[in-house]
């Protein structure tokens, strides 16, 4: 769905492929997200629930890289690199697939797995070249698009098509658009920015800073448990 697209594309924008990209998460998505885990609270205990979704995400974070080729008879069953690389592919074949946050088999009953290509190298990155390292205009940037391409239909179906349908469709075309439209062999201008020692600097004060701060609230959690048991 589009509307959903607009805030996970955040963590498909980056055009490199390693551990950082795993972190690269959307600010607004966790506005969405929850309503998908409710069903779960009919038969989950909520503790179990929150552990289990930690260990999601810890399982996810690895397997954003490049470095890992193949694990074997895992890739039968786990979600890996491999697969995962795919995912996040802007290649015409990429799209749409691999969706698998830890287990690959579901992919594979629901007809969106794919394999890697021998010989096609995979273009990470979106479809559209966005051309920008500012993370706020990242954030809202398809958010913008998608509310411009709402105003140009006169029709309500065709408005509520672009937020209910998927980011490739418009009117006439499949519900998740038309893939022979997505180039084949993606390509990908190469550009840089250099960053300024200032900023770098900031950059590492900043995560220390909030290193220091979460192990500080951890463990003055723990410090409070503990007085409640006693």
């Amino acid at each position: 769905m589009n509307f959903l697209w607009a805030h996970h594309q955040v963590h498909h924008s980056s055009e490199d492929y390693n551990l950082t990209t795993a972190v690269r998460q959307p600010g607004f998505q966790v506005w969405f997200i929850w309503a998908f885990y409710i069903p779960l609270a009919l038969f989950i205990p909520p503790p179990i629930f929150m552990i289990h979704q930690q260990f999601n995400l810890l399982f996810q974070f690895w397997i954003h890289t490049e470095i890992i080729e193949s694990l074997g008879p895992l890739e039968w069953i786990l979600n890996t690199p491999k697969h995962h690389r795919i995912h996040h592919g802007s290649n015409r074949y990429c799209l749409d697939k691999n969706y698998a946050g830890w287990l690959i088999i579901w992919d594979k009953l629901f007809g969106t797995f794919e394999k890697e290509k021998l010989g096609e190298e995979i273009k990470y990155g979106l479809v559209e070249d966005v051309k920008s390292f500012n993370p706020f205009w990242l954030q809202i940037f398809y958010v913008s698009k998608t509310w411009n391409r709402i105003k140009e239909y006169d029709s309500w179906n065709d408005k509520l098509g672009v937020l209910f349908k998927g980011p490739g469709w418009s009117p006439g075309k499949p519900r998740l658009g038309d893939l022979n439209e997505v180039p084949i062999y993606s390509t990908k201008e190469v550009y840089d920015v250099k960053v300024s020692a200032w900023k770098n600097t900031y950059v590492v004060a900043h995560f220390l800073v909030s290193l220091l701060a979460i192990n500080f609230l951890a463990e003055s959690n723990n410090v409070c448990c503990t007085f409640n048991i006693s």
